[in-house]
């Protein structure tokens, strides 16, 4: 409900509009941008992030990986 609104909001549309109108595509897309929005927030407030979410090792990565694979 909240993505509708913030959809309805953005492009000028009732919530109903949105709902009816919107593709699945759509409200993806939303969602990304939204995750990136807040990504960019989180950087400009403290000018840095946290290195554990994002510096992950090699080795991290490839046990993610694996564990992925199973």
């Amino acid at each position: 409900m909240i993505t509708i609104g913030h959809m309805a909001e953005k492009y000028h549309m009732l919530p109903s509009e949105v709902a009816e109108r919107a593709t699945t595509y759509d409200f993806m897309i939303t969602d990304v941008l939204a995750a990136y929005e807040k990504y960019k927030n989180a950087k400009n407030k403290t000018g840095t992030l946290d290195p554990k979410m994002y510096n992950l090792s090699q080795d991290q990565l490839q046990a993610i990986l694996k564990k992925g694979k199973q």
